[in-house]
C-alpha cells in the first residue's frame, strides 16, 4: 500500500484505486487573521510555509492543484512528520498544507483554521499495489474492502 499523489492520474498497472483524502490549506488563527483577504501566491509570500519534507510534496502538489503555477519557495520549516506539521501551524509557525482526517479536530476546536476553500480541494490518492494475479485474492480483496469502508472517514 502506498500514498501515491496525482489524484487525476491513472493507477499504475497491478494496482486498484479505492480511496482519497481532500487536504486543507491551514493556519493558526493569528495568521488567518493577518491573510483576511483572498489567499493568493502573492499573499502567502511573506508566510513561512512548513512542511514534513524538504522537498514539500503536499504544499507543491497543492498550490499547482490551486494557484495553476508551481511552488518556487523552500520550506521556513522542516519537521520530521505530519503531526509535527499539524502541531507548529497550531502554533503560529506558518501555514502548510494538511490532510483533512488530520485536523479536522483542530479545524472544529479553532485551534487551526482553513485559511482558503477551493470549490475542489486537492486530494490525495490512496493506491493498494498487488501483484498480478492476486487481485482476486480473498485477502487482498478483505483489504480493498476495508480501505473503501475507512475512507468516508479521512
Amino acid at each position: 500500500m502506498t500514498g501515491c499523489p496525482g489524484a487525476s492520474r491513472r493507477p499504475p498497472p497491478g494496482t486498484s484505486w479505492p480511496a482519497g483524502w481532500p487536504s486543507r490549506w491551514t493556519g493558526s488563527p493569528s495568521w488567518a487573521e493577518r491573510l483576511a483577504g483572498p489567499v493568493t501566491p502573492s499573499a502567502l509570500c511573506d508566510v513561512p510555509l512548513v512542511a514534513w519534507g524538504e522537498e514539500a510534496p503536499l504544499l507543491r502538489r497543492c498550490w499547482r492543484t490551486v494557484f495553476d503555477t508551481r511552488l518556487t519557495r523552500t520550506p521556513s520549516l522542516v519537521v520530521a512528520d505530519l503531526r509535527a506539521v499539524r502541531s507548529a501551524v497550531a502554533a503560529g509557525a506558518g501555514a502548510s498544507v494538511l490532510p483533512a482526517y488530520l485536523c479536522r479536530g483542530e479545524l472544529a476546536s479553532g485551534a487551526l483554521r482553513a485559511l482558503l476553500a477551493p470549490p475542489v480541494p486537492p486530494l490525495n490518492t490512496l493506491f493498494l499495489a498487488v501483484r498480478p494475479g492476486a487481485a482476486g485474492r480473498r485477502e487482498v480483496q478483505a483489504v480493498r474492502r476495508a480501505l473503501l469502508a475507512a475512507a468516508p472517514g479521512w
